[in-house]
């Protein structure tokens, strides 16, 4: 990914953040098929690991043998930048975003216990912020095992990480705090906070 100095994020700390807060990512493997889908970002003792889940009807999975490579793409805040909204005989549009790239092998779990073990955790993380969580185990006994039959989990350990803060830290004072207005204007608070701290 190319990344000019002045888009850098500031350290790993701060791209698994964006991880944790938007973790719905699109998946590539090197023979280029994708899937969309939600991941759980852990720091276990090897290293930052994302986890997820596919169907077993989903092929991409076959991949998952621990040998072949594979991108993570996670997209945070974004949106359009007019012009207008601030010199407009020395700006162009544009668009600002976060991004991260998590490289890495997956490999499908194959244990039962340890494939509970991960959808618990992915369930419990995005189950957080229910009034009332879901819980794997308020499944019955059988509709566990359709689950369990139906799904492909899989590991990810991260071999590399880096991300895209495009906040428009290159534009002068004026413009950016212009920028900053008119993108709160429009209710894209996320995008307007980042660019804020950027």
């Amino acid at each position: 990914m190319y990344v000019p100095e002045f888009f850098s994020p500031p350290d790993e700390t701060a791209l698994a953040g964006l991880i944790h807060a938007h973790p719905f990512g699109t998946l590539v493997s090197d023979d280029l098929q994708a899937s969309h889908i939600p991941f759980l970002l852990q720091q276990e003792e090897e290293g930052l690991v994302l986890c997820g889940h596919v169907a077993k009807a989903n092929p991409h999975w076959q991949v998952f043998d621990g040998a072949s490579p594979a991108l993570a793409i996670f997209l945070g805040p974004d949106g359009y930048i007019s012009p207008s909204w601030g010199d407009c005989s020395k700006l162009v549009p544009t668009w600002n975003y976060m991004i991260v790239h998590a490289r890495g092998v997956p490999q499908v779990v194959e244990g039962r216990a340890d494939k509970v073990h991960l959808l618990h955790l992915m369930t419990e993380a995005h189950e957080a912020s229910q009034s009332t969580p879901w819980a794997i185990g308020d499944l019955d006994g059988q509709k566990l095992e359709q689950l369990l039959e139906a799904l492909v989990v899989f590991r990810m350990p991260v071999t590399s990480l880096e991300g895209k803060w495009k906040l428009s830290q290159n534009r002068a004072p004026a413009d950016k705090a212009a920028f900053i207005d008119a993108v709160e204007a429009r209710g894209d608070i996320e995008l307007a906070a980042a660019m804020k701290q950027a």
